[in-house]
């Protein structure tokens, strides 16, 4: 291990809201992977970012990335429907989130049931379109309190490098399939959406500062453009809203059963896969972690996929770099680690416990990768909620 880097170990500690952990891991000489955490009452920011290891300066493009998205979703405003609009009630806007305070402090949510109803992630430039019937046009209400941000004695957590199996490769791929997920589940107007929309704005500016850095700094980033990859998600009550480029994944863990991956990663494996190629025989490829999508200038026009859902009993957001799914690549075995990194989580700070012991798994499975894993409960809507009678919120969060 090199002593004295600051971004090999990084934690967040936004409890009770959210926590998070990344980690160089066991392969590699830095950290490549970089964080956001910033929470609020009832609300949360976070952003996870994985280096292209086969670009200049990866570490810088995750950073920058994570850095700008939080910012970007710090500075937003975040309209959200009520869960059952009702015609004539009045509009209002979700205050800012903050940053969270973070540290190494023991932290972790406790399991829940949850089962989420999840609308058709999408090319955030076609905007959100729920399956099913569309949304009832009614004004925007405002949603909990939004996040502060979390960060060693910053405002972010920040997180190491990101290889996918020894290293990240990114390439273009025109052909890569541009369709939207099909949906978990049908929802006739998700209440999400609007956050989910937030974030792809977020995204896009994100991917607009990692372009800007191959014409700053070092010559080489012209030739060999820094590149990483995204996932990143704003939760407002039972809201969710969450976007991605890449092979950065968002999960939603019930409190039994498989997890539910929320995401689908831009990647080589994934793209025949699609086309018809045998699973076993695409994972098994050489390429099958190269990167069809990602942040940097040479990607092209930046077009994250978005999804929402709003959630109707407990449960826990997970987004991670693939240093940890990797070595969760079943979706129940991932469910399984992160219910059982909750249950062993019995001290002051069940979240960033958790968070931590999700982390040790990938570093004794061989932590060939730089791994971040953030960890978010998510309630259900209150009965006021769920009956359209939620109050605004007027706190604007402070920055800790």
């Amino acid at each position: 291990m090199l002593a004295g880097r600051p971004r090999d170990h990084t934690e967040a500690d936004g409890e009770p809201v959210a926590a998070a952990v990344s980690d160089r891991g066991r392969r590699h000489h830095r950290n490549e992977d970089a964080m956001w955490l910033a929470v609020g009452a009832d609300a949360a920011d976070v952003v996870v970012c994985d280096g292209v290891s086969s670009s200049f300066d990866p570490d810088v493009a995750s950073e920058v990335a994570a850095r700008t998205a939080g910012e970007l979703l710090a500075r937003a405003q975040h309209p959200v429907r009520p869960a059952r609009p009702a015609a004539d009630e009045p509009t209002g806007e979700l205050a800012r989130p903050q940053p969270a305070q973070a540290g190494p402090q023991q932290a972790g949510p406790r399991p829940g049931t949850a089962s989420p109803q999840q609308a058709r992630p999408q090319p955030a430039q076609a905007g959100p379109q729920p399956t099913g019937p569309q949304p009832a046009q009614a004004e925007p209400e405002p949603s909990p309190t939004p996040p502060e941000p979390v960060g060693p004695g910053t405002q972010r957590a920040e997180a190491g490098p990101h290889p996918a199996e020894e290293g990240t490769e990114a390439i273009a791929d025109p052909d890569a399939p541009t369709e939207p997920l099909e949906p978990a589940r049908s929802e006739p107007a998700e209440p999400a959406l609007p956050v989910a929309e937030v974030v792809a704005m977020a995204i896009q500016g994100a991917g607009a500062a990692v372009a800007a850095l191959a014409g700053t700094g070092d010559p080489r980033r012209a030739v060999s453009n820094p590149a990483c990859t995204i996932v990143a998600a704003a939760v407002r009550g039972p809201h969710v809203g969450f976007g991605w480029v890449g092979d950065s994944r968002a999960y939603w863990v019930a409190g039994s059963g498989p997890a539910e991956q929320l995401t689908e990663d831009d990647s080589w494996a994934r793209h025949v896969i699609a086309l018809g190629v045998d699973p076993r025989v695409a994972m098994n490829d050489p390429k099958a972690h190269a990167i069809t999508a990602w942040l940097g200038a040479d990607a092209g026009r930046i077009t994250p996929r978005i999804g929402a859902f709003t959630a109707r009993v407990p449960g826990h957001l997970v987004l991670c770099s693939d240093g940890l799914w990797n070595y969760l690549t079943d979706p129940a075995d991932f469910g399984d680690a992160v219910r059982s990194a909750l249950r062993i989580a019995t001290g002051p700070r069940p979240l960033l416990e958790a968070a931590r012991a999700l982390v040790a798994y990938a570093n004794s499975a061989g932590g060939a990768d730089n791994i971040t894993v953030a960890i978010l409960p998510v309630p259900p809507p209150s009965p006021a909620e769920a009956g359209g009678d939620a109050e605004p919120s007027d706190n604007e969060p402070s920055e800790a």
